[in-house]
């Protein structure tokens, strides 16, 4: 049995629209094509199934009209989903099998282990986007109108705005976007939320591409103790500090409470910090994991989050930044400026909050404009979109001008930014701008008395 020619009929005779949906074009052979395009034709614009009297009046290809004939006499009992399976299953096998000839042809020869696995996952991802591997219920007697309580309790707030966090939260499937130029605090936002995810007791996964792992950590440190940046590099610390520092170090690892104590009394800091590292395991559901690499790419991240997912409890991932993240290994012909690939990227990203269950925070590069450089269209698959204004040291201000928002409105907030700690909010700031606005309203008040 033919089981292109069984699925379509089933569809057409059953008038089964929802198995209809989710049959691709592409699952078919190049002959049903046309057969395809003419029944899709029909039932978006009559909002019905033809019949096969209808396929063959309406049909003057004459292949596809004797296709129509032999449709007609196709005896099958399946079901229309069982059979849309088999046909995906085949498909998709046919596209890996066609992606690996591909790959051994051209570079299997000279690529070494590494490439070799990178390349194996991008043909992964490339099968995953011509491929519906799930088939969604839509159906009103199947959708929940809420979610449980425990995805609720998923949800992460920014951490950044004690306010802004009360109205407004993410949920594990979401992809957040915060723009900003060279030196506008990109970095230290994803510092501040890996912070902030940390410590409340979930999980955040990190990808940096120009920062190395240590100045990553090193600043989430500076957040969490208030133990100045600048010193903390040059570990001129006093006493305070330095078991600040310890006590931090120490909350990532099972039983670090107890090597903590031992530190107070010895006061060694590098001791502490080998035993701790190489006798204790780190907390098995709260992880501040950093994964530095300059050449990242999607088949990297994912691999990663494979590995690293289900073995903690993320609340975050972190991709620092998005415009610098490659589709594949082999270069684009565009170069770093190729926006068609950063829009692929920024899709890729959505598709893995969801299949990862777990917000998805990235920054983006704007030009002067404050529109995203080089691919506007990467804020096409984000939920919310930020654009960073960062203010003058002296001002402790940091702004977020919210420029997409999917699930609520969108309102923006201005947050304390302490420039020795790098750490920004949870406080409300005013802007210069409202802070002069505020005085001269002050001002005018006292002349009315």
């Amino acid at each position: 049995m033919n089981i292109s020619s069984a699925l379509i009929k089933q569809c057409i005779v059953l008038r089964d629209f929802e198995t209809w949906t989710y049959l691709r074009k592409e699952y078919l052979p190049v002959e049903y094509h046309l057969l395809y395009n003419h029944i899709d034709k029909h039932c978006e614009t009559l909002h019905e199934f033809p019949t096969f009297d209808d396929l063959k009046l309406g049909i003057r290809h004459a292949a596809t009209r004797d296709k129509v004939f032999a449709l007609e006499a196709v005896e099958v009992d399946i079901d229309p989903t069982t059979l849309l399976e088999y046909l995906k299953n085949e498909y998709t096998q046919k596209e890996i099998l066609n992606s690996l000839d591909k790959y051994i042809d051209n570079s299997v020869l000279f690529a070494s282990a590494e490439e070799s696995v990178q390349e194996l996952h991008q043909i992964v991802l490339d099968v995953e986007d011509k491929v519906d591997l799930e088939v969604p219920t839509e159906s009103m007697q199947r959708i929940e109108l809420f979610e449980p309580e425990e995805e609720i309790n998923k949800y992460v707030g920014l951490g950044l705005n004690a306010d802004y966090d009360h109205e407004i939260k993410f949920s594990p499937r979401d992809l957040v976007l915060v723009g900003g130029k060279r030196g506008s605090g990109k970095s230290l936002t994803c510092a501040n939320i890996a912070n902030n995810v940390f410590q409340s007791g979930r999980s955040a996964i990190y990808f940096t591409i120009e920062m190395d792992s240590r100045s990553i950590l090193q600043r989430c440190c500076s957040i969490a103790t208030g133990v100045p940046y600048s010193r903390l590099r040059t570990q001129n610390l006093s006493v305070t500090e330095w078991e600040q520092v310890a006590g931090w170090w120490a909350s990532r690892f099972q039983e670090g409470q107890d090597r903590l104590k031992e530190y107070r009394e010895k006061r060694n800091f590098s001791d502490f910090h080998h035993k701790l590292t190489t006798q204790h395991e780190l907390l098995p559901t709260q992880q501040l994991d950093v994964i530095y690499d300059p050449s990242l790419t999607l088949a990297k991240i994912r691999a990663e989050l494979d590995k690293k997912v289900n073995k903690i409890e993320a609340g975050v991932i972190i991709v620092d930044y998005i415009n610098q993240v490659k589709r594949s290994t082999i270069p684009s012909r565009g170069g770093q400026y190729d926006w068609t690939e950063q829009i692929e990227v920024s899709k890729a990203l959505k598709s893995m909050a969801q299949e990862y269950e777990c917000t998805v925070f990235s920054p983006y590069q704007t030009d002067a404009t404050g529109e995203a450089r080089f691919a506007k269209g990467i804020l096409d698959a984000a939920d919310a979109a930020y654009a960073l204004e960062t203010w003058d040291q002296e001002d402790a201000c940091i702004t977020f001008n919210c420029v997409k928002m999917r699930a609520a409105s969108m309102k923006s907030f201005s947050s304390s930014m302490d420039w020795e700690t790098l750490k920004i909010g949870p406080d409300t700031a005013l802007t210069p701008k409202e802070r002069e606005a505020s005085s001269h309203k002050t001002d005018e008040d006292i002349d009315d008395l």
